[in-house]
């Protein structure tokens, strides 16, 4: 007789796409931080943004209502991206950023649940902890763009940033955000006003207590569901 996967656990199943999803959110972060500035990362940025869309719906959303949300989500969110990049104007900028962040948003919740339910620790579970961090940064990122989109002078640039540039404020403030989450803090881009005081403020918070949290639940799942090897019977 052939053995059925638990239907709870078959989205830990789907490991190549969930594999993809790293990769892509990787990718994703080197090219901004460190090619935002040139033509062709905003391009690449973009679509490797794209893929975490794509990647993102496949992977996770298995409910109906979640999987609804997410599809219109993404292609609102894959329309705004691209027409942006052609067509540059603030509107199409702010709200590609908020979409954004409510697609990571979606998909962050989704993460948290898979992450923490009960069961064994798998290789799965450690790949969606690992993403559920990176993406944390990268949803905070969105949404300091967003502010910065609003008010001008929310942050202190560096000396020689160009503020007028869009991308290279994507750069920076995606910069920010993971130093911000791993609370290194160089100095060089700072909050300027009491609101992106207070979102760095959170999201330091929420990086340390996820780190705490998460490894608290994986060494106690690891204790409660030991990973014994199945005998042949």
């Amino acid at each position: 007789m052939k053995l059925t996967k638990p239907q709870s656990w078959k989205f830990w199943y789907a490991e190549s796409s969930l594999t993809a999803l790293l990769i892509f959110t990787l990718v994703y972060l080197f090219v901004v931080c460190a090619f935002g500035a040139f033509s062709f990362g905003g391009f690449v940025g973009r679509l490797s943004f794209s893929l975490i869309i794509v990647a993102g719906v496949l992977t996770t959303f298995r409910q109906r209502l979640l999987r609804f949300l997410g599809i219109v989500l993404a292609v609102a969110n894959l329309t705004l991206t691209w027409m942006e990049y052609i067509h540059r104007a603030w509107s199409l900028t702010f709200l590609s950023a908020l979409l954004g962040m409510l697609f990571l948003v979606l998909l962050l919740a989704v993460l948290i649940v898979q992450v923490f339910q009960a069961g064994t620790v798998t290789g799965h579970r450690i790949r969606g902890a690992i993403l559920v961090y990176l993406l944390m940064g990268g949803m905070w990122s969105f949404i300091y763009y967003a502010v910065a989109l609003t008010i001008p002078h929310a942050f202190n640039w560096p000396e020689g940033l160009v503020t007028g540039d869009l991308q290279e404020v994507q750069q920076a403030l995606t910069y920010f955000s993971f130093i911000t989450l791993t609370t290194t803090g160089f100095g060089d881009v700072t909050p300027a006003i009491p609101l992106t005081r207070s979102l760095a403020m959170f999201e330091a918070l929420a990086g340390q207590l996820y780190l705490v949290v998460t490894l608290t639940r994986l060494v106690s799942l690891s204790v409660v569901y030991p990973n014994f090897p199945h005998k042949p019977t």
